[in-house]
């Protein structure tokens, strides 16, 4: 029996975060520990994990209302149309990561965090990012409605990926 719990702050759960964060993409990249701390403190900041019955992460999301003035935000503003930008990223919020370890996939977990992440959320619009090969997620997103506003969009300039939007309110 797994259960969903809010995302807390402690150094355990960053640890659990950081290690799910390398299973999943296959990086040995810390610093997704420093992002979440600081991602954490931004307004209308929500996160949510999947903790098994032996009590272990197993999977997380996250996400917060993006801004003039945060990275991402930037980049996004930078790729898009204006009349797209406005449209998207006025009352925005992004989810920012959702990963759930490979050897829990296809349980459900996924599309239950990318729902509960947004649920409640009073902003009009959610946008999120994803690569543009990523299928398996492309696809549920999708199926949670989900659209491609734009691609191929690059944020570290080797890496194709598409922008998704999700009207909310």
């Amino acid at each position: 029996m797994v259960k969903v719990v809010e995302l807390d702050k402690s150094e355990k759960t960053l640890n659990e975060i950081a290690q799910v964060y390398k299973e999943v993409w296959e990086k040995n990249d810390n610093s997704i520990k420093e992002r979440f701390r600081k991602h954490a403190t931004y307004k209308g900041y929500r996160g949510y994990m999947i903790i098994n019955e032996k009590n272990d992460l197993i999977g997380f999301a996250y996400g917060y209302t993006t801004l003039p003035g945060q990275y991402y935000n930037g980049l996004l503003r930078d790729t898009l149309e204006d009349k797209l930008a406005d449209k998207w990223l006025s009352d925005c919020f992004e989810l920012v990561e959702l990963a759930v370890l490979s050897t829990e996939r296809n349980k459900g977990y996924g599309k239950h965090l990318a729902s509960k992440l947004v649920e409640g959320v009073t902003n009009k619009t959610a946008v999120l990012t994803t690569q543009m090969n990523n299928e398996i997620a492309r696809n549920l997103y999708e199926k949670l409605n989900w659209e491609v506003v734009y691609k191929p969009f690059y944020p570290d300039k080797n890496n194709a990926f598409v922008i998704m939007g999700k009207k909310i309110n």
